[in-house]
């Protein structure tokens, strides 16, 4: 399982703790989890990642 603070979104500084309380929260559906984190907003996950993934 990945640490509650680990960076899972590289372009909005979103950790998976902040994921996993958006679902707690109520979040259901990837588009709910990105209006509640700012997750996977900007698009640059990808090229800001230290795994360049």
């Amino acid at each position: 399982m990945i640490n509650d603070d680990e960076l899972v979104c590289f372009c909005s500084a979103v950790t998976a703790g902040a994921i996993r309380q958006a679902m707690r929260d109520g979040g259901r559906t990837l588009d709910d989890i990105r209006r509640m984190t700012g997750a996977c907003t900007l698009g640059r996950c990808k090229e800001l990642s230290p795994r360049g993934r």
